[in-house]
């Protein structure tokens, strides 16, 4: 048994989540320990003296069970994925999103139906909201996400009811790829009203993506969980009619976490459903969307995706003059917003070459901050 297969059988037991898996990480070293210390009494010797220090064991009974018969079997969720045809990348993949590395730790992997190559687009843009949007706020939406397609981008959401269904459909509709993040297994993908929709996602180019195997149901955590995934996809994330109690705080919430640019259609003063999203503005460093034509700025989106790779004037004649550091950095701004870290790990270069080349590039007014992230401005915006 290899350790990538260890690594998704450990992943997929029922009861097995993000803590309790990293923790098996850390005190076995590997998955395919982990696994074999299941059945050889290593797992039960360190479970004892958990319960001596903590006073309960980190691992229940049934999870236990489970946690056995995986290890008997670790086979098994691959092939359940193929009977489904859905594929699984681990983060032990080097195809894995570079974006969804910014959380820590990252999911441990992703189950999808559909296109891989649509979670690592070269620009991706979260759009989410309520559940029980307005006819105005569905409008907003699908305004917004044609002009997200226009720029190249991949809009991601998750393919609830209301806002985030609306983004998908106006995505498919605008000939554009989107990613839905679900909150449960894939056997339970979402609404049943979404049916026709899921598979238009898939073939136009999409994806349909979950962290759990594809049994798990959803419970009480999961959708708060997927929000994560959302916000990580996404070079921003943006925020269409907000009630107070939403899960589209949560995503707001953890795009922030991860210092990408949260930007929030304001509401009127006393709208149940634009609450949530003044509180936003209020109360965070969100920027409020005041026009798709200053939103499309504000991302760095200002050309066209195609426009910009063939390297139209003036655009290639300001890239051809700068040095191959400087060039590095300014293409991947050009994809769109990018924090400091993200620029490091993308470019593969030293931070302090990083950081002198953004240095260079704010000087000659080619790039400027926003927030904790940088756009092109200027001859690169042209």
């Amino acid at each position: 048994m290899d350790e990538r297969t260890a690594w998704i059988a450990l992943a997929c037991v029922d009861g097995i989540g993000e803590e309790i898996f990293n923790k098996l990480l850390a005190v076995y070293g590997s998955a395919w320990t982990a696994l074999a210390a299941a059945n050889d009494g290593r797992l039960d010797a360190w479970m004892a003296m958990r319960r001596r220090i903590d006073g309960q064991p980190p691992i229940n009974g049934p999870t236990l069970a489970h946690l056995r018969a995986t290890a008997a079997d670790p086979a098994r969720p691959l092939a359940d994925a193929a009977q489904r045809g859905l594929w699984i990348m681990t983060a032990l993949d080097q195809d894995y999103p570079t974006r969804l590395r910014d959380l820590d730790p990252p999911p441990a992997i992703i189950i999808g139906r559909g296109h891989a190559d649509a979670l690592r687009g070269r620009r991706a843009v979260a759009v989410v909201g309520t559940r029980r949007p307005t006819p105005a706020g569905r409008l907003l939406t699908t305004r917004i996400c044609h002009r997200l397609v226009e720029c190249g981008a991949v809009v991601v959401s998750g393919l609830a009811v209301g806002i985030d269904g609306a983004a998908h459909a106006a995505t498919i509709q605008a000939s554009g790829s989107t990613v839905a993040v679900i909150g449960a297994g894939h056997d339970r993908p979402g609404p049943r009203a979404h049916t026709g929709l899921r598979e238009e996602i898939v073939s136009s180019g999409g994806a349909l993506i979950s962290e759990y195997h594809p049994r798990t149901p959803a419970k009480i955590g999961t959708f708060p969980r997927r929000n994560r995934i959302i916000a990580a996809l996404g070079d921003a994330t943006l925020v269409v009619e907000a009630p107070i109690h939403s899960g589209a705080r949560i995503t707001a919430t953890r795009a922030l976490d991860l210092g990408r640019p949260l930007f929030v259609a304001p509401g009127r003063i006393g709208d149940w459903a634009t609450a949530g999203s003044l509180a936003i503005l209020r109360e965070t460093a969100a920027r409020p969307m005041v026009g798709l034509d200053e939103l499309i700025e504000d991302l760095g989106y200002l050309a066209p995706d195609a426009d910009r790779f063939e390297g139209g004037q003036p655009t290639r004649a300001a890239l051809e003059t700068l040095g191959k550091t400087e060039q590095a950095v300014a293409r991947r701004l050009l994809d769109g917003p990018a924090s400091l870290d993200s620029l490091v790990e993308i470019t593969g270069l030293p931070p302090a070459v990083v950081s002198s080349a953004v240095t260079f590039l704010l000087m000659r007014g080619w790039i400027e901050p926003v927030g904790p992230t940088y756009v092109v401005t200027g001859v690169l915006a042209r």
